[in-house]
């Protein structure tokens, strides 16, 4: 539900920078700024969307807070489609907080996470979906990431979306016409829709056959980094990452519990998992840390094996290649500054032809670029997204998909068996209920508020 109060809110990152916007939204968002800015010129037209220069003061006109710059952007024609003020100020944390209590008390209200957003979307300024990419825009952990977002925002996914319910309400209409009218709809008819209802349904599939692309250019690959003890797994973690996040001893066992950190390579994140070392347990405590390597193993993108080439190869060894037979993997043979103990044909027939395996030294640095490069062409992710990008990022959205293609499946079959038109009817109803759950033209209060809670408060 929409509040038709005034609020405010500090819209830039909390500390120190060089300026500090503060946002107002509401009926009386410009009486209030009225009462609190001094323009430096004698007249001040509050035209719309024109910048003024003048002074913010307390709220008894006594005291000078900050210097700044004002806009005042009447709506509909505004973020919010409300009034809506932006100040322009220093950006001052103490100063920023002194002018947002001056304006609480005043009348404002402060903002909620993502209340301007959620006015945007009851005020029909943006869609859910777009609602959802300003988010993702903001927290965007690569450039392939905020052009996705930007992509949504531009509403190439709603555009999609919208078409598809179009096809399905044009079949919906014949069906809910042959219900009440069966004499102006023959059954013919219904043979005539499957063509448009197909199309439905393969636009539907071919937004899901992007959400696994999408996920790894929103949230990275996950990289599982695995072996037997003291092969050199912490020392790889900290030079890919360029930091010393794992401890790294001659002790074998050193690492029990989960290292993660995250690298970008080629605009890909690289979530990275240093686990314990897979032998014989000692201890409970090791024995639980061996049980989280096959567990996180279970669901990586790749396996990331490390091997100690100065060394024999042993049944250790053996078995963790023999382990992630089936997943997705790259052999890392570690130490390449020491003498090589074996030959890597001694484990080429224990692994699938196109898997990589790569020599490098840890300690000094060797062969990490080419063993970035074989990690992401082993996932195939290549992304370049562009602005006009149409690509599921969101569970939400992947959810509602599926959920809207088994209505179409049941539909189908329904017409294969020549069933009433009422159950077909019911099944496109279902189906363009669940894409309208995307754009959020038929969503609960329950999801918009978990949906906007996750936002920043002046966004």
């Amino acid at each position: 539900m929409l509040r038709q109060d005034t609020i405010a809110a500090i819209a830039t990152p909390f500390g120190p920078g060089g300026i500090g916007i503060i946002r107002i939204s509401g009926p009386q968002a410009q009486e209030i700024a009225r009462r609190i800015f001094k323009p430096s010129k004698k007249k001040c037209l509050w035209e719309s969307h024109v910048l003024y220069h003048g002074d913010i003061v307390s709220a008894d006109g006594k005291t000078v807070l900050d210097e700044v710059l004002i806009s005042f952007m009447r709506g509909p024609n505004s973020f919010t489609g409300e009034d809506v003020i932006e100040i322009n100020g220093h950006g001052s944390p103490v100063i920023m907080q002194k002018i947002i209590s001056e304006l609480i008390y005043l009348g404002c209200r402060p903002a909620e996470s993502g209340e301007f957003s959620r006015r945007a979307f009851f005020n029909n300024r943006l869609d859910l979906s777009q609602a959802e990419a300003l988010a993702a825009m903001v927290a965007a952990p690569t450039p392939h990431a905020f052009v996705l977002g930007l992509a949504q925002l531009k509403g190439n996914l709603s555009a999609e979306i919208e078409k598809t319910r179009g096809l399905l309400i044009e079949a919906l209409a014949v069906f809910e016409a042959s219900i009440d009218f069966v004499e102006d709809a023959p059954a013919e008819e219904s043979l005539f829709l499957t063509p448009q209802i197909d199309e439905a349904k393969k636009s539907i599939e071919k937004l899901l056959s992007t959400y696994h692309e999408a996920k790894i250019i929103t949230q990275g690959l996950n990289v599982v980094i695995t072996g037997k003890p003291n092969v050199g797994k912490s020392s790889l973690l900290n030079a890919l990452t360029g930091k010393k996040k794992a401890i790294v001893t001659d002790i074998p066992g050193t690492t029990r519990d989960l290292i993660v950190d995250e690298v970008v390579v080629h605009g890909t994140i690289l979530n990275l998992v240093d686990t314990a070392g897979i032998r014989q347990p000692k201890d409970a405590i090791e024995e639980e840390g061996i049980s989280l390597v096959w567990e996180n193993l279970a669901n990586a993108d790749l396996a990331l094996i490390v091997l100690d080439g100065s060394i024999p190869l042993s049944p250790e060894d053996e078995e963790v290649i023999s382990k992630n037979k089936n997943v997705n993997t790259v052999i890392a043979i570690n130490k390449s500054d020491l003498p090589a103990s074996w030959d890597i044909k001694k484990i080429a027939h224990m692994i699938e032809p196109e898997k990589k395996i790569i020599k490098i030294s840890a300690k000094f640095g060797a062969g990490l670029e080419e063993l970035k490069k074989a990690i992401i062409d082993s996932c195939g992710a290549h992304p370049r997204p562009d602005t006009g990008s149409v690509m599921i990022t969101n569970l939400r959205h992947k959810q509602s998909l599926e959920k809207a293609r088994k209505n179409i499946v049941a539909a189908k079959e329904a017409i294969a068996r020549g069933e009433s038109p009422e159950i077909t009817a019911f099944e496109l109803r279902e189906a363009i209920n669940n894409l309208d759950e995307i754009t959020g033209k038929k969503i609960n209060d329950e999801v918009l508020d978990k949906i906007f809670s996750s936002f920043c408060i002046g966004k």
